[in-house]
């Protein structure tokens, strides 16, 4: 401080005093602004600053007529440029949950009807492999519950198992039965 007092006693006032001034005298009058151009009183700050920052860089050759100016331009300039980034920032979110959006239900979509298709084959089976199908694969049952239930041997669920799977299987890639036998 007595640096700076000896500066004034001869006339002479720093350069960063002269900043501090009129920084003291600017700041609240450019944070108004912004916060009425940004509505959002944080990133106002952060404006401002930046603002502030930039013109301690070239205050040296700004003139004192012009200085209002050039703080009440520089920080209008740096808001439209912010509130242009943060647009184009909100697009890109947009765009990206509209994507996703889309992505989630066209597999819900896909997988509606892939579950469709499959329950439809299943439905057209021949018994007792479509019986068998629902009861393992609906009802949850094991292979040995289904063969006491239905009073047969576990290796014929399987077999009526695979039979059922390899018809889906067909099915489902888009391939018709080969051997020329009725479904199931």
């Amino acid at each position: 401080m007595a640096k700076l007092t000896i500066f004034r006693f001869r006339g002479h006032i720093s350069r960063e005093e002269r900043f501090r001034q009129l920084f003291v005298e600017i700041y609240p009058r450019l944070l108004r602004y912004a916060i009425q151009l940004m509505s959002d009183r944080e990133e106002a700050k952060d404006i401002v600053g930046e603002v502030m920052e930039e013109a301690w860089k070239c205050f040296d050759r700004l003139e004192a007529e012009t200085q209002n100016a050039y703080f009440y331009t520089a920080t209008r300039n740096t808001c439209l440029n912010r509130l242009k980034h943060l647009r184009v920032e909100q697009q890109h979110l947009d765009t990206l949950r509209e994507v996703t959006r889309m992505d989630v239900n066209t597999g819900y979509r896909q997988h509606e009807a892939q579950l469709q298709q499959a329950e439809t084959i299943a439905c057209s089976l021949s018994e007792p492999t479509r019986t068998i199908l629902r009861l393992c694969y609906w009802e949850k049952l094991t292979y040995r519950q289904v063969a006491e239930r239905l009073e047969i041997s576990p290796d014929t669920v399987k077999k009526h198992i695979s039979k059922a799977l390899r018809i889906l299987r067909n099915e489902m890639n888009g391939k018709e039965e080969t051997n020329g036998t009725e479904r199931g």
